[in-house]
Order: structure tokens, then sequence, then C-alpha cells
């Protein structure tokens, strides 16, 4: 089937459910035959048929779909960020190299000593994640600033205003995760189960 969905995804969330293939078509009131050819790709499903196995999952039609849009793994290059990007008040724009899956973003930052990044054009309605790879850096975030060292970690609202100051030469990596994307968190703790599993 050439399609640009990948129902696949359906197997992930079903592991994370504990549910079986049987148990999905029961609940969603349809065939196992039916529900099998959707999550192997086999048939392009009906409106209908999504509902229904959606519901099953405890999902609506349209975060079934966004997900199968998605693919379960992804490869990105990271890339200096474009200026354009920001807005004209952002700096350290140059310390950023950016790797972008569809709303989301990793950007790796490396900074001298003294460096500071503030590029609020980079976020949109984000939870945002810092890990510290090496050397100190204090994040301020609105009126309060957070002293990380190296495998230091810290996770806030992307949308508060914010900026890193790099007290020590080194590098960190911020992760941007949009917050419209509600399943995201079940879908990726389900992938590492997925690997374990298998």
């Amino acid at each position: 089937m050439n399609s640009v969905y990948d129902f696949r995804v359906m197997r992930v969330l079903r592991r994370q459910l504990n549910l079986t293939l049987h148990e999905v078509a029961r609940r969603s009131g349809l065939t196992y035959p039916t529900v099998e050819a959707v999550e192997t790709n086999k048939t392009q499903p009906s409106l209908k048929t999504l509902d229904a196995i959606a519901g099953a999952l405890g999902l609506s039609a349209s975060d079934l779909v966004r997900l199968a849009e998605r693919r379960l793994v992804q490869r990105r290059k990271a890339e200096p960020t474009q200026a354009a990007l920001s807005r004209r008040k952002d700096t350290g724009i140059e310390n950023c190299r950016i790797a972008q899956f569809d709303k989301g973003k990793v950007i790796r930052v490396t900074a001298t000593a003294g460096q500071t990044v503030h590029v609020m054009g980079l976020h949109e309605n984000v939870h945002e994640f810092c890990y510290v790879l090496s050397g100190h850096v204090d994040l301020h975030v609105e009126e309060k600033t957070y002293h990380l060292g190296p495998d230091e970690t810290i996770l806030f609202d992307g949308l508060l205003d914010h900026s890193y100051l790099q007290r020590e030469a080194g590098e960190y990596v911020t992760v941007h995760i949009p917050k419209d994307i509600r399943v995201i968190e079940r879908l990726l703790d389900a992938q590492v189960e997925s690997v374990k599993a298998d």
C-alpha cells in the first residue's frame, strides 16, 4: 500500500494498553481481519473505521490520523539556525544548531563563557527540556535563575521568557515538545517499551 499514513502506530498504542487485535476488534465493533488489515497497512481505512478503532484505543480519530502521519523513527541532521527564524531582539542564534521534527525541535548550543542565548523567536507553544552536556549554564526563567552543570536537566514551559548564560564554556541540548500533541508522551513511552519487548 502506498500511503502517507502508517497505521502500524496502532500496535504501539495497543501494547501500551495491553490489548490484543481481537480485543480492539471487539471494542470497536469491527472484525478482526479489518483491524489487522488497518494495523498492517494492507488497506486504506474509511473515516468510520478509523473512528471506531480510535475509540477502542481511547483516542479521537484525528489523533490517530495525526499519529499515523508521523513516523516512529525520524532522522534529521542539525543545521545552523537561520537568523530569519528568530526575532530581531534574539541573541546567540549563531550558537545554535537545530533539527526540526514537525513542530518539535532539538537544538544543540555551543557557547563560550559569558555568551548569552535568548532565542524566543524559535519558540512556539512548547515544553522545553534542557540537558547540559558540559560547562556550567545559568538558565533565567522569568524572575528566577537556575544554575545547571554537566548532566543536569530541567523542564519548563517554553513560552515563559527565558535565556541561557554560559558561565563556563560548554554545550547543552534543548528539546521543544509541542503542548498540542496530546499523546506524544504516551507514544514515546510505548516506543521504548516496544523496543524492550522485541
